[in-house]
């Protein structure tokens, strides 16, 4: 089945299925990270009079639990996605995250409750929307990137994957907005009390809007129509084939550099946040201020490696961004973590310098690891090697406890990014390039990139246009 890309009904639906997976990604993003910025000035709403040592584990498990549920998201999502279609399947995640945002923002806290009852209903929420987390990108993003232009799918995935720092963007504004109607402070405080709750109902807007438009609006990929055609319902589970032979060597390679990118993820999302609000006089709207700048940079560095990526590769670029970040992160991270007596602009571009490092790499990744799998288990691949990738780098908290028995507090977050950095260099080195690869025989024998690593004329969608 072969249709022009000329054909504006099909660019329609190209642009379609593009602005609906960056726009998804987007309050996927928001929804995860809202916790550690949002919540972070009102924790003492659920956490009451609990120990110090008890309030900074609390705080670094908000954001873990919902990372410990996307794995369980990519597996049953991902088998769904692959099986009946990714656009009904990502349509679904999108209302389901959305509406434990709105029950969040209905929970009773410490005063009314106690402290173990709301911290325990929180995290309960949290990780149940971190299942629903966990399945967006594994429906979305593979059926972007099959829509996608081979000479442009490093770019399109990156500026899907740059909604990784819009959600970010999108929580600093929120959050800025609400400090100016209600102050934060102590626990009676209006910010406390009720002003927190509205971006979570915010969320709960965008995603119900975002999965309608998902759902009406965007139809299934070409490519995967034709692949289920031609082999028909499959008898056994995309886990078990996405386990087994060529994709279990890709799935493996993808678990590993995802699992080093999550160290660095986590400490971004989470600690450089508690970092900065370390430092004397850096105030909550000081953060959201911060937030708002740097997530900008963010964006614009996934789509730099991104678009790099369809010119010099994914691997060279892997390896120039990750070799930068091995070497320049854990300084950056420590001396924020010193509180050295820097001003809120110094701290702002030594955190514009980490969100850099942080979102290059993941420019690349949507591209390279959705290359690596068949369009049968694609979906499937990509979303439970992704998410279940969250596993280990999850308990960075306890992970920095263990190494400040050894060094300064301040450096244990450098010293994990070190780890991250040198994880995602060896597993880089350990596959093969996959740029301009034609989506149909990706994950086969045949899955060979043409030569010069592009695919020539995008004459059909078939082709993977």
């Amino acid at each position: 089945m072969s249709v022009s890309t000329s054909d504006p009904d099909f660019r329609v639906r190209r642009r379609r299925a593009i602005l609906s997976a960056w726009a998804g990604f987007a309050v996927d993003s928001y929804s995860i990270y809202i916790v550690s910025s949002v919540l972070l000035p009102a924790l003492v709403y659920f956490q009451g009079d609990i120990s110090a040592e008890g309030k900074a584990i609390f705080a670094g498990l908000t954001l873990a639990t919902t990372l410990l549920g996307r794995p369980l998201g990519g597996i049953i999502f991902g088998h769904f996605a692959d099986k009946i279609g990714r656009a009904r399947v990502g349509s679904v995640t999108i209302y389901g995250f959305g509406t434990i945002s709105l029950l969040i923002a209905c929970l009773p806290g410490a005063e009314l409750i106690g402290a173990v009852p709301a911290m325990g209903l929180l995290l309960f929420l949290r990780f149940v929307e971190g299942i629903f987390l966990g399945g967006e990108y594994t429906a979305a993003t593979p059926m972007a990137l099959e829509y996608a232009p081979p000479a442009r799918r490093g770019l399109v995935g990156a500026v899907i994957q740059c909604s990784a720092s819009g959600g970010p963007l999108l929580v600093a504004a929120a959050m800025a907005v609400v400090l100016l109607i209600a102050p934060s402070g102590d626990i009676n405080s209006p910010y406390v009390q009720w002003g927190w709750r509205l971006p979570f109902v915010l969320g709960f807007v965008m995603s119900f809007v975002i999965a309608w438009f998902l759902r009406r609006k965007v139809e299934e990929s070409t490519i995967q129509q034709e692949v289920r055609a031609q082999e028909g319902e499959h008898t056994t589970s995309a886990l078990r084939r996405v386990l087994k032979g060529k994709s279990g060597r890709a799935f493996v390679q993808a678990w590993v550099i995802m699992t080093g990118i999550f160290f660095t993820v986590n400490l971004t999302g989470s600690v450089l946040n508690q970092f900065l609000l370390g430092n004397e006089g850096f105030t909550p709207a000081d953060l959201a201020n911060t937030q708002l700048i740097v997530s900008v940079f963010g964006m614009a560095s996934y789509i730099v490696a991104g678009f790099f990526s369809d010119k010099i590769g994914r691997k060279n670029v892997l390896f120039i961004v990750m070799g930068a970040s091995l070497v320049c992160y854990p300084i950056l991270i420590s001396v924020i973590g010193s509180n050295v007596g820097f001003g809120w602009g110094t701290l702002t571009l030594l955190a514009i310098g980490i969100h850099i490092l942080n979102a290059a790499p993941l420019g690349v990744l949507p591209a390279y690891i959705n290359e690596r799998f068949a369009t049968s288990v694609r979906s499937t691949g990509w979303g439970v090697a992704y998410s279940t990738a969250v596993i280990i780098p999850a308990f960075f908290s306890y992970y920095m406890v263990w190494l400040s028995a050894l060094v300064p507090f301040a450096w244990t977050a450098g010293i994990l990014a070190v780890l991250g950095a040198v994880i995602v260099l060896a597993a880089t080195a350990a596959g093969p390039e996959t740029k301009g690869i034609d989506l149909r025989v990706a994950g086969t024998d045949d899955d060979q990139a043409p030569a010069g690593g592009t695919v020539g004329s995008e004459p059909s969608v078939a082709s993977g246009t």
